[in-house]
């Protein structure tokens, strides 16, 4: 069961303000300190409480696939049916996968942050964009209203590295779909939002060297009798939006049915609501989930693997961003020699996926001698 206080309409903060992640740069009242805090629509209920009259209808294995009547789907969510031959795109699915050349990124320079992103540093704040509503990741704290966990901590060793100081930021809430647009329209600097490095994203925008590594998962109700991919025939599993499950989920269940969200939040919600059997995502999101609601847990074995990077625009002729690139690896680079990345992983992630993680290491493009 989730335990989240009420948390306050507005509350004070001193280093950053949080805005509409599709705010224009320009029309920013970047005096103002105040922030408003998002709502996050985290589920409230546990799964044993969730039940309602239900019409019980079994599935595979055993597998409860009733859905409580009249219990409308998060908004903005769609189902999707298992293709089959007749009615089956004939659309390739992006390709998601990696190679050598697609984690490739530029290596860290000798050049001060002013010679890197002058721009960024006359405007005294990078602008972030970042989860408010990933246990462990991104999230606003109830108590305080602060964004905390392991990608805004990260966010802010990459403030501190451009400016002394890590709270020189303007963080923006950002959803799954909502990242390679905020990069490609100027409204953020960087995204630091569990993005995962692939051939297809590689395409739109430019990578930092990788910082997290993930395992895909399954999340399932510890009452149900989901133990692993097999069990999925006739299930309802849950995905998001433009995530790179929306696409390799299909991979692991081929026979499910998937209801699409725009937040792993709103999938944690519909498994209370028991409109969906189980959850696809990687182990690093799932253990917040799992963290939420003591009636979850994670099954099964790791269906292949993945890595996050920091988000930055591609280079364009009016907008080199190539400093920036070089800037954030820096950032990396130091975090992973000086301990502050072990340290990072060990209070946010090292209860939930082990104490064993290692930063992932880069691999750089290969350029001439200046």
């Amino acid at each position: 069961m989730i335990r989240l206080p009420r948390t306050p309409l507005h509350v004070r903060h001193q280093a950053h303000t949080l805005a509409r992640p599709r705010l224009p740069l320009h029309a920013r009242r970047t005096h103002r300190p105040w922030i408003a805090a998002a709502v996050i629509p985290l589920a409230i209920l546990p799964l044993a409480a969730c039940s309602g009259i239900r019409d019980s209808q079994r599935g595979h294995n055993g597998i409860d696939i009733s859905v409580a009547p009249f219990t409308p789907i998060p908004d903005g969510a769609t189902y999707a049916d298992p293709p089959d031959e007749s009615s089956a795109s004939q659309t390739p699915p992006p390709d998601t996968t990696t190679d050598a050349d697609t984690y490739a990124t530029l290596a860290p320079d000798n050049a001060t942050p002013e010679e890197r992103i002058p721009d960024i540093v006359r405007r005294g704040r990078i602008i972030v964009g970042v989860s408010s509503s990933l246990n462990f990741l991104g999230f606003q704290d109830p108590s305080s209203g602060n964004l905390e966990g392991f990608d805004v901590s990260l966010a802010r060793e990459i403030a501190r590295d451009i400016f002394g100081d890590p709270e020189r930021i303007d963080f923006r809430f950002l959803s799954s779909a909502e990242r390679v647009d905020a990069l490609q329209h100027g409204n953020v600097d960087i995204v630091v939002r569990t993005m995962t490095i692939d051939r297809e994203r590689r395409s739109k925008v430019a990578f930092s060297a990788p910082y997290l590594h993930a395992q895909a998962r399954i999340l399932a109700s510890t009452s149900s009798p989901i133990q692993s991919a097999d069990d999925l025939r006739d299930a309802t599993v849950c995905v998001t939006k433009d995530s790179t499950f929306q696409h390799n989920a299909q991979a692991i269940a081929p026979h499910s049915r998937f209801l699409i969200t725009n937040d792993w939040s709103d999938c944690l919600v519909a498994m209370q609501q028991h409109q969906v059997q189980a959850i696809i995502s990687d182990d690093s999101i799932l253990s917040g989930l799992a963290a939420q609601d003591s009636n979850t847990h994670l099954v099964g074995q790791p269906h292949g693997s993945s890595d996050y990077a920091v988000g930055i625009a591609k280079s364009t002729p009016g907008k080199n961003t190539d400093g920036l690139v070089r800037q954030v690896n820096s950032t990396l680079m130091r975090i992973r020699s000086d301990g502050t990345w072990q340290r990072l992983y060990d209070k946010w992630l090292g209860n939930y996926l082990g104490n064993s993680g290692v930063p992932p290491e880069p691999t750089y493009v290969q350029e001439e001698p200046q």
